[in-house]
């Protein structure tokens, strides 16, 4: 809202400006020459001066859309990215800890077999 106040300023004081000078000029360009008020060689400058301030802000706009525009898609991306490794780092974690637990029933395995072993031992020497 305060932009276009200032806006509506600029043109007003803009506009006094041109009708207080309302006298006809000569104006030249390149091979053309002509005569006009002077209100509408200002109002005309002023215009041109809009137009072109709004195509370059357009154009500036139009490239901050594309470029916001292709930042989140990457964001999306890596964001799908990062929760399929976090799913692969949690299958990892999964897989070693059944790998641990396999390795602890072994090494159990291994313990308990000389010890029956010795037991079976025991008990054969005991027959004899």
């Amino acid at each position: 809202m305060p932009f276009l106040i200032l806006v509506i300023i600029i043109c007003m004081i803009v506009a006094l400006f041109a009708v207080q000078n309302a006298v006809a000029v000569s104006l030249n360009f390149v091979f053309w020459s002509f005569s006009a008020s002077l209100v509408l060689v200002i109002l005309g400058a002023f215009l041109m001066g809009v137009l072109v301030a709004t195509c370059f802000l357009l154009t500036m706009k139009a490239k901050h859309y594309l470029k916001d525009k292709k930042m989140r898609e990457e964001m999306q991306q890596l964001q799908a990215e990062n929760k399929r490794l976090q799913e692969r780092v949690a299958m990892l974690q999964h897989t070693q800890l059944l790998h641990n637990e396999a390795a602890q029933v072994e090494a159990a395995k291994q313990e308990a077999e000389p010890a029956a072993a010795e037991k079976t031992a025991a008990e054969s020497g005991s027959r004899q």
